[in-house]
């Protein structure tokens, strides 16, 4: 998988159908799941700003939390690049 920045993670949830919740004075962005919440997961996803790209561990971190939402690799490679 390529590597990635906020830029290609925020469009990758825009186009996954998370909906962004208020700012509130912070570079972190929170997005909620347009799929019903299973817990033990949290509902929503936090999105850091300003990254040009992630370390790779935050990345895996990251896909396998998208996933743990419900999508599947390829939604989310669509999703994030448009393939």
């Amino acid at each position: 998988m390529k590597s990635f920045g906020s830029i290609e993670f925020i469009r990758c949830l825009k186009g996954l159908g998370f909906a962004p919740q208020p700012q509130v004075g912070s570079r972190h962005l929170k997005y909620t799941c347009p799929k019903k919440h299973v817990p033990p997961e949290r509902p929503f996803l936090i999105a850091l700003q300003g990254k040009s790209e992630y370390d790779r561990v935050t990345q895996s971190k990251i896909m396998s939390s998208i996933k743990k939402h419900g999508f599947s690799i390829q939604e989310i490679e669509i999703a994030m690049w448009g393939k």
